[in-house]
């Protein structure tokens, strides 16, 4: 279903703005 793939594209993003912020957070 479409919104599974949608549903799961979103916690992709999440996840890289998780390691992103730790990143900078870090730096």
């Amino acid at each position: 279903l479409m919104v599974e793939k949608v549903g799961l594209y979103w916690h992709f993003v999440d996840l890289v703005w998780v390691f992103v912020f730790t990143f900078f957070y870090l730096v």
